[in-house]
């Protein structure tokens, strides 16, 4: 559901690569020193974030498909309280419960990746790459920022820092930014993950491509959208292979 105004859009600037590589980095570091410390505030922020990030897809979505639900059920401080809200806000409840329970259960990835869903989203919803130049600088920086971090770090840290990072760092939890995919039939066993820069970064060339699309007056097949779509699903299956046969993290970006 597309933004109804430019408010709800935030344009990245050409700073952004450089910020985002900063910052990412000091947050690994941080988080790979201070593990034990920071993991239950990372949860209960990832929550927060979560019940906030699917409550307003859910009334999105909710209010577009089923406008009945837009009926007003009471205005507290003249503020309209829609049916809408309350479903949403009931799901949201219900999808963040049932990951704090089960959060470190086999099973505990549906709820997780729910949130995860719901976050990616927003982020796709409210960051728009103004052109095709920012968006390849900062599919490049990120995929050196990946390199260093998973097979460069270990040289540094005596252990790879994102590996380390994304599966909590021996605290017995794991860190919710990131979706979890069942290895189902897998001889490896355990659970396959997935950061959510590896879906968002991509996720806004191809949400560019598509409204470039849209611009110009291309069909599904003739335009850039689908190649985009086609090509990263193809990427994904190479990582897996990457995966499997070198037994190690792979840097999903690569």
């Amino acid at each position: 559901i597309a933004p109804q105004s430019s408010d709800e859009v935030l344009e990245v600037d050409k700073w952004f690569p450089l910020f985002f590589c900063v910052f990412g980095s000091g947050v690994l570091v941080v988080l790979f020193f201070l593990m034990k410390y920071l993991i239950y505030v990372i949860i209960a922020g990832f929550c927060l974030g979560g019940t906030g990030a699917l409550f307003e897809i859910l009334y999105l979505g909710l209010s577009h498909y089923v406008p009945g639900l837009q009926r007003v059920l009471c205005s507290p401080r003249d503020i309209p309280f829609e049916a809408a809200h309350l479903v949403s806000g009931a799901v949201a409840a219900t999808i963040v419960t049932g990951f704090l329970v089960m959060r470190n259960e086999p099973d505990g990835w549906f709820f997780q990746d729910l949130i995860g869903a719901a976050f990616l989203c927003l982020i796709q919803r409210s960051l728009r790459l103004p052109d095709m130049k920012l968006a390849s600088v900062l599919l490049t920086v990120m995929f050196f920022f990946d390199i260093f971090w998973v097979f460069v770090s270990p040289l540094l840290f005596k252990k790879s820092v994102m590996v380390e990072v994304a599966t909590g760092g021996g605290t017995g939890e794991s860190v919710p930014m990131l979706l979890r995919l069942p290895a189902l039939g897998d001889p490896l066993g355990n659970q396959r993950m997935l950061g959510f820069g590896d879906v968002a970064l991509p996720g806004l060339l191809v949400s560019f491509l598509r409204r470039f699309d849209i611009l110009s007056g291309r069909s599904l097949k003739g335009g850039y959208f689908l190649p985009a779509v086609i090509g990263y699903t193809i990427a994904m299956f190479v990582t897996l292979m990457a995966l499997y046969i070198m037994r190690i993290g792979q840097p999903a970006l690569l």
